[in-house]
């Protein structure tokens, strides 16, 4: 038998108040059985969904258990039932010709609009079979197939139905008493979903990772070997079975006696490690659209207003990516015993540093961008200042030229020569013509000396 275990990141219309949420679990205001009980009915029970309970505890008990933030817990847990959903052909023929099944398929509902799909298939052939199986990419295109279709019949109606009900039924607003929740149609830093169409589009499941626990004898047999090929491992068994694990980018190997208690620590922690990764890949996607939009702004004149807008919406986003990043950084301290060496493993396989640091380098990218905008209507605002300024001073003069004039002729004569004696020779249109040209030789040197 060969039990293949997928976990599929996909978008959800689930978002909160995580700044609020992590505070207030962190000061123990809302009761953890009682949130459990609200969060559950987020989604509509149905034939197809059922929910339990986080079967993990959090904190520093045993070692069982992971002191996890708030962020990285699932606000609530299903099983999607799937015997009735229709298949692929392609599917379809594949499990039926190699004895598959599915064991089990589980949601569990992130914060950040990221869900995360859990399908177990079995494979109950021999191993001849299950070597042909191995070969290729057909079983992991059938996989990733299995869980579009999932998703695309199953989950993704239930959450289109939370997000048209949100706010006008109890059930979609049950925990929008607790202030966390937002109405997925006024998601500020996730805009870029919406779940208002009856079809979700192609990019809501954003790919498929799987894994495959076996146990050391496997390695010897020429399973094993296919095993290693299908996992893209290219060193010794003997250099395998010391490390215990390869994370390859898509299909993962691990070797273990327990393959059933090692299965959960693996889920756990592949859990910490997709959840996040999923996250930097959908803020690729908005930075990128951030900085489009402000050299959009660059390139035209907006209002100023629209602008700050602006602004003011790619901050709030930045702002709560560094969040996430410290989040991530309490979790992978916070796992423990053999998921503490499973989320080492796929940090280090996925390249997860440099993908942070590459989120980071767009982040400063984007801030210096809105600085200089700013630098730059700010200029432009001192600009308008200094012209109305100027126009200011340039009535005064005129004002005090024709002022001069119109006092040197109500004077009597004092027989001293003076200012006013000055202008007395000049007729009102001659003084508004001298100032003007004063006006227009001081403004000239101005405009020199800024160039």
């Amino acid at each position: 038998m060969l039990r293949v275990r997928t976990l599929s990141p996909v978008r959800s219309p689930i978002s909160a108040d995580s700044e609020r949420r992590a505070a207030d679990v962190l000061q123990q205001t809302t009761p953890p059985d009682a949130a459990a009980s609200d969060l559950g009915r987020l989604l509509s029970e149905s034939d197809t969904l059922e929910f339990f309970q986080w079967p993990w505890a959090n904190g520093y008990g045993t070692l069982e258990h992971d002191n996890l933030p708030a962020f990285f817990q699932p606000f609530a847990c299903y099983s999607v039932r799937t015997q009735d959903v229709s298949l692929p052909p392609e599917v379809s023929q594949l499990l039926d010709d190699n004895g598959g099944a599915i064991d089990r398929c589980c949601l569990y509902l992130y914060d950040d609009t990221v869900a995360l799909l859990q399908l177990d298939v079995s494979f109950q052939a021999d191993e001849a079979q299950l070597c042909e199986l191995l070969g290729g990419h057909r079983l992991d295109g059938a996989l990733s197939r299995l869980a579009r279709v999932v998703y695309d019949k199953v989950v993704y109606p239930a959450f289109h139905e939370y997000a048209i009900g949100f706010g006008k039924n109890k059930r979609a607003g049950s925990i929008d008493s607790l202030g966390y929740l937002r109405d997925p149609k006024k998601l500020t830093v996730f805009r870029d979903v919406s779940f208002d169409s009856e079809e979700p589009p192609e990019s809501y499941v954003l790919w498929t990772g799987r894994y495959v626990l076996t146990q050391p004898g496997t390695l010897e047999s020429p399973l094993g070997d296919h095993l290693r090929t299908w996992a893209s491992y290219a060193d010794s068994k003997e250099a395998l079975l010391e490390e215990r694990q390869f994370v390859g980018s898509g299909n993962i190997l691990a070797i273990a006696e327990d393959v059933e208690s090692q299965a959960d620590n693996w889920l756990r922690g592949l859990s910490v490690c997709q959840l996040y990764n999923a996250i930097l890949s959908i803020y690729g996607g908005i930075l990128k659209s951030s900085y489009s939009e402000l050299n959009d702004y660059a390139s035209a004149r907006r209002r100023s207003r629209d602008l700050h807008r602006l602004m003011s919406d790619i901050t709030r986003t930045l702002d709560h990516l560094e969040f996430t990043r410290l989040e991530f950084n309490e979790a992978i301290t916070g796992v423990q015993a053999e998921r503490a060496n499973v989320v080492r493993a796929a940090y280090t396989a996925w390249n997860l540093e440099e993908l942070i640091h590459n989120s980071l380098e767009r982040t400063n990218l984007i801030r210096s961008r809105i600085a200089r905008l700013l630098e730059a209507r700010k200029a432009e605002l001192n600009r308008s200042v200094e012209l109305i300024l100027a126009g200011i001073g340039g009535v005064a003069v005129i004002d005090l030229f024709i002022s001069l004039t119109t006092a040197s002729r109500s004077l009597d004569q004092d027989d001293i020569p003076g200012v006013l004696d000055v202008f007395e020779w000049l007729q009102p249109d001659g003084s508004i013509a001298l100032s003007s040209t004063i006006l227009v030789l001081i403004s000239v040197y101005i405009y020199l000396a800024k160039r």
